[in-house]
């Protein structure tokens, strides 16, 4: 008869050849490729359209508290200047 032990001791040894392969698979995977340096050009680009987009967000967002503020003390807002951009209606 076969003892619990020994399916046991089988089931371990599976396990940890398992967790070992799995190891060894991902630091294979995650260092086997060189890093690729940086293209400086593109990441430049992309920080300057990044600051662009917060200016304009923080922009719109201060016109949106001072809208906000003008209501709350029951003065009308200005009216928007019609551009060429938009149509008047």
């Amino acid at each position: 008869m076969r003892s619990p032990f020994r399916s046991l001791n089988f089931l371990s040894v599976l396990l940890a050849g398992a967790l070992v392969l799995s190891l060894v698979l991902n630091g294979f995977l995650l260092y086997s490729h060189p890093l690729v340096a940086a293209d400086y050009d593109d990441l430049q680009e992309t920080e300057a359209d990044l600051r662009l987009t917060q200016r304009l967000l923080a922009r719109c967002q201060a016109d949106h508290q001072q809208q906000d503020s003008l209501l709350a003390h029951g003065i009308t807002p200005p009216q928007p200047v019609p551009t060429a951009t938009t149509s008047v209606q």
